[in-house]
């Protein structure tokens, strides 16, 4: 017996650790020692994937690389327009799946430049950098720190840039293959650049839907139809009602007090600010020696003029220099500028010297200097002085406000504390308007707190949020009134409306169609425009990427125009009516008067066919090497959180 559990130890721990390794194999050495940990990776670009197991080979796109991607393109669209756009409305828009498409293509770049054994050294890629003219300094040769500064004010470090600098020499390399030097075809460019530089002139009739004026009232069973069809556009939107506490410098300001004697430092300070400097109107004669400039004083004084007692003295036509309108300080300080400003209007009594000769002046003009008294500047100095403290006094207020509203976990209680206002609005929609459409969310941050009320659960608060702006503010949404269709005895004035206008613009059309066929049978155009009480028009000679909207011609009636026929009609929708369009006159590009411009085109078009072959190449490659992505976790990682 003693010999069997001997042995059946034996057994017990070679079948553990026969699992042991069997486990190791089947899920990786790294897995069994992260149980319970969460996979970071979002994509594959090649490999093998084996169940159980995982990916064999291959490159990993990882969640991180994604994120780090998503913040790039938030942080260029506020160098752009000077606002952050929140998570939640990127990803509206996409900017998420656009930064996962971006990595994978990088990582398909990085995983072909592997396969094809494409070897960038560290010398090619340090004179790469060197020869970035973005990090050239001032005599034109490499500067490591403006280097340094580039990259920390674009948030990229130096081994990402690295790193993103060798792809781009391997991927020229890559893509070498592609040369885009005669890839268009010659008939091509020609037959190109003649449509996109031929230009026609149309006639063109307006016809707005205004032109029927008389539409009949629906009867209740057309009333009725029509409400029970289009429900959905007179829906009643959700209503919100929500509190609310803003803090902003226009709160700080009223209690933030200057002394008398703060004003006073104030003027004192900047007085040199509060006036306009006295000018005057200077010419001057120069002489090398005080001998030569007395004697030009003298001869002033004995009746002669500045010009010909300096021409008798010094011997030239060019003695006289006009210095126009100066005041102190365009003048070199020291003799110069306190002799200009110390002498009356006329020829100064004696000469002044300075370190550039002796000078002769005269005064043609002073204009007095202007001031503003204390008094004057008194209220501009105070709001300049609470305008400097609000922003720290604001700051030291919403810091109280959050540790209050961390500590009481009520925004109406910290509110009180502080003695803040808590405001209220009473059911408004999602634009901040009540139910008869006014506009009843006004005034700072209106458009913040319409926003943060309706991403606020009903009996919650959001967080301390700020604006753009500067201004802080907590919402509590006290009250949700969900969104409901509303009975057609509620909106009958609004569905009747519609319905007339509806059957206005059926009736409208059917007068534009009659004219239509009128002028594709060979009436006159303006013998049309003139039954219907309406004007013809000749639009200038547009290109098909043109428009001229003072005409009538918008980018969809010049898309028309380009398919018609000389002389025939066509109508298009545009706003509140329609456009009638006549092909009047067709200017085709003279292709021997535009040499040079087609030589152009042609080189832009050899590019724009060399990047879609490039483009078919990544796709290509990314075809061959296959790419999977884990949707699941994709959007698990940019779940917007709650």
């Amino acid at each position: 017996m003693n010999n069997f559990r001997k042995y059946a130890k034996y057994v017990v721990l070679t079948i553990l650790f026969g699992m042991l390794i069997i486990s190791f194999g089947l899920w990786g050495v790294g897995d069994m020692l992260r149980m319970g940990g969460r996979s970071t990776e979002v994509a594959h670009v090649g490999g093998t994937h084996i169940p159980l197991y995982g990916w064999v080979g291959g490159a990993a796109v990882s969640i991180n690389e994604v994120r780090e991607q998503f913040n790039r393109q938030l942080e260029g669209i506020q160098r752009q327009t000077g606002q952050r756009p929140e998570p939640e409305q990127a990803m509206r828009y996409g900017l998420h799946v656009r930064a996962l498409e971006e990595v994978i293509q990088r990582t398909v770049l990085d995983y072909a430049i592997q396969q094809f054994g494409l070897v960038v050294s560290d010398a090619e890629v340090r004179a790469a950098i060197a020869r970035n003219p973005a990090f050239a300094g001032t005599g034109g040769a490499f500067d490591p720190l403006l280097y340094r500064n580039r990259l920390q004010q674009a948030r990229i470090s130096e081994a990402q840039y690295v790193v993103d600098v060798r792809r781009e020499i391997a991927a020229s390399q890559l893509f070498g293959v592609v040369r885009a030097e005669g890839l268009a075809p010659r008939s091509l460019r020609d037959d190109v650049f003649k449509m996109e530089g031929e230009k026609r002139v149309a006639q063109t009739i307006y016809i707005p839907d205004a032109i029927i004026t008389d539409v009949p009232k629906p009867t209740a069973e057309q009333l009725n139809a029509y409400f029970e069809a289009n429900k959905t556009r007179f829906q009643i939107p959700e209503f919100r009602a929500f509190s609310y506490v803003l803090l902003s410098v226009d709160d700080i300001l009223p209690q933030i007090t200057i002394t008398p004697d703060q004003l006073k430092q104030e003027y004192a300070a900047r007085s040199a600010q509060f006036g306009t400097p006295e000018k005057r109107d200077v010419d001057q004669a120069m002489a090398d020696s005080e001998d030569k400039a007395k004697a030009i004083i003298a001869g002033v004084k004995g009746g002669k003029s500045l010009e010909d007692a300096a021409k008798e003295v010094l011997g030239n036509t060019d003695g006289v220099i006009k210095l126009g309108a100066v005041t102190k300080k365009d003048l070199p300080p020291g003799p110069l500028a306190d002799g200009v400003f110390g002498i009356p209007e006329g020829v100064a009594p004696a000469p002044i010297q300075s370190p550039l000769g002796w000078h002769v002046v005269r005064v043609n003009k002073i204009e007095a200097g202007t001031s503003q008294s204390f008094d004057e500047v008194k209220d501009k100095l105070e709001a300049e002085l609470k305008a400097q403290q609000a922003p720290d006094l604001l700051i030291k207020l919403v810091t109280d406000f959050e540790r209050l509203l961390s500590k009481t976990q009520s925004m109406k209680t910290a509110a009180e504390d502080l003695g803040l206002k808590v405001k209220t609005y009473e059911n408004v929609d999602a634009r901040g308007q009540d139910a008869s459409g006014k506009q009843v969310v006004i005034g700072a941050a209106a458009a913040e707190l319409v926003q943060a009320a309706f991403a606020t659960r009903e009996s919650a608060e959001s967080e301390l949020l700020e604006t753009p702006k500067g201004e802080y503010f907590v919402v509590r949404t006290d009250r949700i009134t969900p969104a409901r269709v509303p009975t057609l005895a509620e909106v009958e004035g609004k569905v009747t409306d519609a319905w007339q206008t509806e059957e206005r613009r059926k009736l409208a059309e059917v007068k534009v169609k009659e004219a239509v066929e009128k002028a594709n049978a060979g009436a006159d155009l303006a013998t049309i425009a003139k039954d219907l009480g309406l004007e013809l028009r000749t639009a200038k000679a547009v290109t098909r990427f043109e428009a001229d909207q003072g005409n009538y011609l918008n980018q969809t009636a010049v898309q028309a125009l380009f398919k018609l026929e000389a002389g025939k009609v066509q109508s298009v929708r545009t706003g509140e009516g329609s456009v009638i369009v006549r092909l009047d006159k067709i200017e085709p590009i003279d292709l021997a008067k535009d040499k040079e411009a087609i030589d152009r085109f042609g080189k832009q078009l050899d590019t724009m066919v060399a990047n879609d072959l490039i483009l078919q190449l990544v796709s290509a490659l990314r075809a061959k090497f296959g790419v999977t992505v884990d949707e699941p976790a994709f959007m698990a990682a940019f779940k917007p959180q709650q």
